[in-house]
């Protein structure tokens, strides 16, 4: 696996005069850099190294080194249900167990609950990991174990938010609910939403929303989500919302069906409202320790209002306002994005909100490919060069493969 190589010095001379002199058993020489690494040091760059020959490549990276900026405050970003993919977590799981163990702890509130183990859902021996009941419970305990290992890692948010359900795992890591408690909560939810009468769907559609709300005037569709400045969803009826996607497509507006089992975000889930209230006044909750930004508004929620069955079930029926969201977080001065979840998907809806020189802002924490263990550690090494000073320290010691 990748070795991350922190090279630290307080001038550029003496960090390319570090890196000329790299050699040794890569685990051993890692360790050593990350604890030889001073805060005060303004020059850092990371290399994660497979093998003994990447070593060569070191010096170069040294000289190209600018002194770190100044990061400003860093935003979560929890995804939402369509972001899950089979096997999520495993891999990042036995490398970093502090992850394996938070989904385990879900599994252990939610599995007398499901028809089906959770984890033999989403390592895919048994079907089901799109249906609300199953998506949504993985996607919290992966959430949360990754919001675990950042905050390991060094990294803590100003803010945290999350697109449609990641809000849940969002409150979740604020401090609202117990790990536990949350995961009661949203595999109640998800069984609701699995239950309303079938028939509905959502079409994303790349327009305005003040072009596209009028056209559905008369109709039961409704905008569910409003992504940017020329894109939103819509969600009803299918045969209702792609005889509207057709018209648009027919003057050239790109449409796609959006990947989820029914009119989410919409008055197609008010059925399910009354369940759904009990269920969060169920348990016990707290006002949310972090800076929390709602879907509902795209503004900060109300530190006491973030445990409410009001604040959730107008959650789940109200639009996502993503577009207002990133508003809201630029307009905080959020320097860096972090999307934690398993693969990237918010971290792309997220980019088109910044400016183009600003779209690298955004750091997804995990993704499929190369792999996990990879995609994590490059991550910490993208944002450590952003001037998050990252705990490499830390990062070894809760590695198997890493750590003495």
């Amino acid at each position: 696996m990748s070795v991350p190589l922190l090279l630290s010095a307080p001038t550029s001379a003496e960090l390319v005069a570090q890196a000329e002199s790299l050699s040794g058993d890569l685990p051993a020489l890692g360790r050593a850099l990350a604890a030889r690494a001073r805060p005060e040091h303004r020059f850092r760059t990371v290399l994660l190294a497979h093998g003994p020959d990447d070593l060569a490549a070191a010096p170069a990276a040294a000289a190209a080194c600018a002194p770190l900026p100044e990061p400003g405050p860093v935003a979560f970003l929890f995804s939402g249900q369509s972001s899950q993919r089979v096997g999520m977590g495993a891999r990042l799981g036995l490398e970093f167990p502090q992850v394996d163990a938070a989904v385990a702890r879900v599994c252990a509130r939610v599995d007398p609950m499901l028809p089906t183990p959770l984890r033999s859902v989403v390592a895919g021996a048994a079907e089901g990991l799109d249906d609300c009941a199953f998506a949504q419970p993985s996607l919290l305990g992966l959430g949360i174990g990754l919001f675990e290992l950042l905050t390991t890692a060094g990294l803590r948010p100003d803010v945290v938010t999350g697109h449609s359900f990641g809000e849940y795992v969002a409150a979740t890591a604020a401090g609202v609910w117990s790990l536990e408690d949350a995961a009661a909560v949203v595999t109640s939810r998800g069984l609701l939403l699995d239950a309303l009468p079938p028939g509905g769907g959502m079409i994303a559609i790349e327009a305005p929303e003040d072009v596209v709300a009028p056209a559905l005037a008369g109709t039961a569709a409704s905008v569910s989500a409003v992504h940017d400045t020329s894109s939103v969803a819509i969600a009803g009826p299918l045969e209702e919302i792609t005889a509207i996607s057709d018209r648009f497509a027919a003057r050239g507006v790109r449409t796609s069906r959006v990947g989820v089992g029914n009119a989410y975000h919409s008055p197609a889930v008010d059925p399910a409202m009354p369940a759904l209230a009990a269920a969060i006044a169920a348990v016990p909750g707290r006002p949310a320790a972090i800076h929390l930004v709602g879907n509902s508004t795209g503004d900060l929620v109300p530190p006491g209002d973030a445990a409410t069955p009001d604040h959730w079930t107008r959650h789940c029926r109200l639009p996502v306002r993503w577009s207002s969201i990133m508003d809201t977080l630029q307009a905080r001065g959020v320097g860096t994005y972090v999307e934690v979840g398993p693969s990237g998907v918010l971290s792309r809806l997220a980019a088109r909100c910044l400016p183009a020189d600003e779209q690298d802002r955004v750091v997804p924490a995990l993704q499929a490919e190369p792999d996990e263990t990879t995609a994590f550690l490059t991550a910490l090494a993208r944002l450590d060069a952003r001037g998050h000073r990252i705990d490499w320290q830390a990062v070894f010691a809760a590695s198997t493969s890493l750590r003495a």
